[in-house]
């Protein structure tokens, strides 16, 4: 994930003026090298550079309208009640029966959900950002039914993880520049590592700790006194909540927090409610690996009609699965060893494993697992955790199957384009003519927000950094979401996405593989010399 462009802007370099004197020679220098940097990315990524090329002149809100545009599936719009009603089923569940009501009427309407997020608080500017942007449309949309904002995010990853910290909260101190960012755990440490699926909810006492930890900050002089008390406050009101403390997993603690704390985040100057011209779209996470999982037990480990069936059961489908889907990222590659086939499994402290075929059962490389591909074997290992659906798997139900439009990344437009044409291959050679066809309307090529930062933190020295999710809560300035359609009126896709290109290219290129005259240009170069500080900041 690129998150070091964001630790790039929290940096020191964001606090240093632009340059003066023969400033339009280095300006037009940092332009050439985002060309070069262009040019390299869209050669490893070039179905990125075809959705650049045909969309990147687009302003930022003309672009996301075309988020509502769904692409009709016959071939699988009949299937799709079935991953809806389990949708509402677990929504319901989380956050109550009208929630999940209103979520299935939505996606009844709009087949349409973000795939970007890892599953954690909705703080961390690059999915905070992603899901303001997905929100202008629905915010724009006459129609008063479509309300949410709906993300099948990702909880197959590490509590410490840093582009999300799931383990905890992420805001600035308030006490000088943009390095005063204060990262509060909740988990304890031993967890640091586990994955947020696997993990047991945080307790009261967690949460007391954390709150001691605050103020222990805030006499140390990292936070200041009226911050530490907003803080506090907040994690009383939202994550100390009976709804959040009283979930039976941490997955369903994350869900319950975003959905409480997310229409905070918009207010006028000063910190009041805003007149908003239209209800806020509010937040829905619901991680995928439990839909999958629900989804599978539900309707297809016993069921040998279903495509997904055969899958999972099939021996003769297997080594298609390995020829198809060999170094698809997302997937699995033999000659380079990495992936998991279909699973991920989890170990005693619940960290990830990898998974291969063999003999007709998922095992791991020191034998620790050992399961069955029969329905009862899988079927209790999914209940139980022992293993979690993998990203393909994922891709394959609720993209493959059942037809959802699945806003991504700058990697999963590529990867998950990978994947249809792979699974569009093994249909025909298993002679599943019609399901192939049926899956030829499915948009994969579809570029979400995440890393377009348009939520920007005045720092107590005056200097511009992203904001944390907590920051816009905390801080008096206008985090209105009309705010943020007018800043997004004002710039277009590409120059949002040009300070990304160098961790872009980092992604993309091995160390020994890249030309370090493309990195000469920062991030924060590239924002300024682009145009992004006068029209977003100023």
């Amino acid at each position: 994930m690129p998150v070091a462009y964001f630790r790039s802007l929290r940096g020191n370099s964001m606090e240093t003026p632009p340059p003066s004197g023969g400033s339009q020679a280095a300006t037009e220098e940092v332009l050439q090298t985002v060309t070069r940097l262009k040019e390299a990315i869209w050669k490893r990524r070039p179905i990125l550079g075809d959705i650049m090329q045909k969309h990147g002149g687009k302003l930022l809100s003309r672009y996301s309208e075309d988020f509502m545009d769904v692409n009709p599936a016959p071939g699988l719009d009949e299937r799709k009640p079935e991953l809806i009603s389990m949708v509402e089923e677990l929504v319901t569940g989380r956050l109550g029966a009208e929630v999940g009501r209103g979520v299935a009427q939505q996606l009844s309407k709009l087949a349409l959900v973000s795939t970007a997020d890892h599953h954690s608080i909705n703080q961390h500017p690059f999915f905070l950002n992603a899901e303001i942007i997905s929100g202008i449309p629905l915010y724009e949309h006459p129609d008063p039914t479509l309300r949410y904002m709906i993300a099948f995010s990702f909880a197959s990853v590490s509590v410490n993880n840093q582009s999300g910290f799931a383990r905890g909260l992420l805001f600035n101190g308030g006490v000088n520049g943009s390095n005063n960012l204060i990262k509060l755990p909740i988990l304890a440490d031993r967890y640091k590592m586990s994955v947020v699926y696997g993990c047991k909810p945080y307790t009261r006492e967690d949460l007391t700790k954390a709150e001691n930890e605050i103020r222990k900050k805030a006499r140390a002089g990292e936070i200041t006194a009226p911050r530490a008390e907003k803080v506090l406050a907040l994690m009383e009101e939202i994550l100390g909540s009976s709804e959040v403390l009283g979930a039976s997993n941490f997955c369903s603690q994350l869900t319950r927090i975003n959905y409480y704390y997310w229409p905070k985040l918009f207010h006028g100057r000063g910190g009041q409610a805003s007149d908003a011209k239209h209800p806020v779209p509010n937040l829905i996470y619901l991680d995928i690996e439990t839909l999958v999982t629900h989804t599978l037990l539900r309707f297809h480990l016993e069921n040998s009609d279903s495509l997904l069936h055969h899958v999972l059961f099939d021996a003769t489908l297997w080594p298609l699965l390995l020829k198809h889907f060999d170094g698809i990222p997302g997937a699995f590659s033999k000659e380079k060893d990495w992936g998991t086939f279909l699973f991920w499994g989890f170990d005693e402290k619940k960290h990830r494993v990898r998974l291969f075929l063999e003999a007709g059962k998922l095992v791991c490389r020191d034998r620790c697992i050992e399961i069955e591909l029969t329905p009862a074997a899988l079927a209790e290992a999914l209940r139980t955790k022992r293993i979690v659906p993998s990203m393909l798997l994922s891709y394959l139900v609720v993209s493959l199957y059942y037809g959802m439009k699945c806003l991504g990344g700058f990697c999963q437009v590529h990867d998950l384009t990978l994947c249809k044409e792979a699974w569009m291959q093994l249909l025909l050679e298993i002679g599943e003519t019609s399901e192939a066809e049926a899956i030829v309307p499915v948009q994969t090529k579809e570029l979400g927000g995440d890393g377009l930062v348009l939520a920007y933190l005045k720092t107590a020295t005056g200097n511009t950094v992203p904001a944390m999710g907590f920051d816009m809560i905390l801080d008096e300035g206008d985090t209105s979401f009309d705010h943020f359609v007018d800043l997004s009126k004002r710039v277009t896709l590409a120059e949002m996405m040009a300070p990304m290109l160098p961790e872009m290219y980092t992604v993309l290129y091995s160390e020994q593989d890249r030309d370090l005259a493309l990195l000469s240009a920062k991030p924060e170069d590239i924002f300024r010399a682009v145009g992004l500080e006068e029209k977003l900041v100023k």
